[in-house]
């Protein structure tokens, strides 16, 4: 198996990462990674010819080729076989509206829209798979985007939800809506409105998933079982039983069970390290 991922320099304004993963046909997957609800689309490009699988219990999604994960509130199980590749770039979460701005409102989806064709035509995908080396497709990625020149479409509503993303990032993420609105020098309407525009998340639903990617991450972490009281209390949950309430709602089951059976792709496939 090969993995990494790695920020393209530049662009860490509009892009979270840039990430590869390879698995051989000697390659097992023990059991299906489960991808927990993300605020940052993925745009993968992948062989023509290979299968991908998202299932939410809710709706399914299935396909060949290259594929937009758009931004997603539901915890995702991915039918994953080997052999497998697949070239990543996760956007910030306001960056995808730099591409297309009416694409904020359509949470859990997964299609190749023709209008990405406009901005990753044939030419990009013949040169990405010339060479799955780390420099070359940063390089490649690193030329694309300069000549896209999206700075050019900024407006007032990225601005301010980008100001807003960044004060979360900067682990602020225990403040209020009405504080980080203050931050932003806009109304917590204003933010709202704007916040939802872009990303089509409310500011409320982005602070959970927030929260939930970093105790995801710490839980990853440990080598033995949490003390769960002491962890309620670093991720600022009022009691132990309110922390085991909401990942219970999020990764649909106890963290108990979660840590007995550690399927989230973080642990199947690794933090890409």
């Amino acid at each position: 198996m090969i993995t990494w991922k790695q920020p393209l320099q530049d662009f860490e304004w509009l892009i979270h990462q840039v990430w590869y993963l390879e698995l051989g046909a000697d390659d097992t997957i023990e059991q299906q990674p489960r991808l927990i609800p993300n605020p940052r689309a993925h745009l993968l490009f992948t062989p023509d010819e290979q299968k991908y699988s998202y299932d939410s219990g809710v709706a399914k999604f299935e396909g060949k080729g290259s594929h937009l994960l758009s931004v997603s509130d539901q915890l995702l199980s991915l039918d994953d076989s080997a052999p497998l590749k697949r070239i990543g770039v996760t956007f910030r979460p306001e960056g995808l509206y730099l591409l297309n701005s009416s694409i904020g409102p359509h949470l859990n989806q997964c299609s190749w829209p023709t209008w990405l064709d406009t901005f990753f035509g044939p030419a990009l995908h013949s040169q990405l798979w010339q060479s799955n080396n780390k420099s070359h497709l940063l390089d490649v990625f690193h030329h694309h985007f300069h000549q896209l020149n999206l700075n050019r479409k900024k407006d007032r509503a990225f601005s301010i939800t980008q100001q807003a993303t960044k004060i979360v990032e900067n682990r602020r993420s225990d403040w209020s809506i009405e504080q980080i609105a203050d931050q932003c020098a806009c109304s917590r309407r204003t933010l709202e409105r704007h916040f939802k525009q872009v990303t089509g998340l409310s500011v409320k639903q982005y602070l959970m998933m927030m929260k939930l990617e970093e105790i995801v991450l710490s839980i990853y972490e440990q080598d033995a079982e949490p003390d769960w009281a002491e962890f309620a209390q670093a991720f600022g949950f009022s009691d132990q039983s309110h922390l085991i309430r909401q990942l219970k709602h999020q990764l649909n089951r106890t963290p108990a069970k979660y840590l007995k059976n550690r399927d989230l792709t973080i642990d199947i496939y690794g933090d890409f390290e």
